[in-house]
């Protein structure tokens, strides 16, 4: 996929692997668009990288017509939706007295947000020449994290989904990419502390996703997440184990 002179939208670009994404894909000449809550963030983010913020919550519906449809006035189409936002909570299911909430704003901006966006950015994605969407996923996907109740099932859902979506949007022309990341070093992963996980850094990170969308490599197993994966088919009690030990601050 050519990746100059495009409209991209990044959901969650006001830091960590948004902010990186946007500020590398502005270098290579193409028009982006972030959005996230944090309208302060945003503006500051979008000042760093050259993107154009709109704030909004694309766990709301009203948000994602609102941000699609300043997208269709100023530009006229989409052509890269990354859908990158997202939430990582470490808690106890059973005694952490904000759970109920914390299940539902994981699975709402994780697993749902993601999906109902794609799908309303559909007729603004055809109107392109070469469409793309990208899931930013994770290697934990293929691993139940014991920490994580819930992070580790919304990543495993969007790998199952983008492997049909892909299926499914592939003879009308869209190609759908999965990015499924370590352990990356950004303010959302500084609570987890392990010896046994190495963090990539987001520019690493980002520079290895353009790279693997430039050479149309629908699925990205990134750093660490090709032995998570490899393990959790050769050894996954072990791997589970080694999850079991890390630790949250």
């Amino acid at each position: 996929m050519d990746l100059t002179s495009k409209i991209i939208l990044v959901t969650g670009g006001g830091s960590g692997i948004g902010f990186e994404l946007a500020r590398q894909l502005v270098a290579l000449g193409n028009t982006v668009v972030i959005c996230g809550r944090d309208a302060g963030r945003l503006a500051e983010a979008a000042r760093l990288t050259g993107a154009q913020p709109i704030t909004g919550d694309v766990t709301v519906a009203d948000d994602q017509e609102r941000i699609l449809s300043a997208i269709r006035e100023q530009h006229g189409r989409l052509d890269l939706l990354i859908n990158n936002a997202g939430i990582f909570l470490a808690y106890d299911f059973r005694s952490d007295p904000g759970a109920l909430q914390k299940i539902e704003a994981e699975i709402a901006i994780n697993a749902t947000a993601p999906l109902t966006l794609t799908r309303r950015a559909l007729p603004l994605l055809e109107k392109s020449a070469q469409p793309g969407v990208l899931f930013i996923g994770s290697g934990i996907a293929f691993v139940a994290s014991p920490g994580t109740p819930i992070y580790s099932g919304t990543k495993a859902l969007i790998h199952h989904c983008a492997q049909t979506l892909r299926h499914q949007l592939q003879p009308h022309g869209i190609t759908v990419f999965e990015a499924m990341p370590p352990v990356v070093d950004t303010d959302m992963a500084s609570v987890l502390k392990s010896d046994n996980f190495k963090k990539m850094k987001p520019s690493d990170l980002v520079r290895d996703i353009l790279e693997g969308m430039r050479r149309n490599q629908t699925e990205m197993l990134l750093g660490q997440s090709r032995q998570i994966k490899l393990m959790s088919r050769i050894a996954p009690a072990f791997l589970f184990r080694q999850f079991a030990k890390t630790e949250f601050h």
